[in-house]
């Protein structure tokens, strides 16, 4: 069963910690939908946190996703930090749903 948590207008360097909390609290969810759809301000601690949650998810063979991998905000913010050039595919694919052929 997939469980939902909402980050809410603000997720930065300000309000990260509460964020963090309240995901740390579904770790032991299989799997986790992170709705973005509120999201208008975000910074980089929100992808690092993001990161490091799939990551750790994945090597247990539990999922995290985005409820938008396109998300406008996101993707502003991963364009103008570079934080997908050079990254493999499925990094591509999380953040903004873009599939290679």
């Amino acid at each position: 069963m997939q469980v939902q948590l909402a980050t809410g207008a603000c997720v930065t360097t300000r309000t990260i910690a509460e964020f963090a909390e309240r995901l740390g609290a579904l770790r032991a969810e299989n799997d986790v939908l992170i709705d973005v759809s509120e999201l208008d301000e975000v910074d980089l601690t929100f992808v690092q946190l993001i990161d490091a949650h799939r990551n750790d998810r994945a090597d247990d063979g539990r999922t995290l996703a985005l409820s938008a991998c396109d998300h406008e905000p996101i993707t502003l913010l991963l364009s103008r930090c570079g934080y997908l050039e050079g990254a493999d595919q499925s990094d591509i694919e999380f953040w903004t749903g873009e599939v290679s052929e």
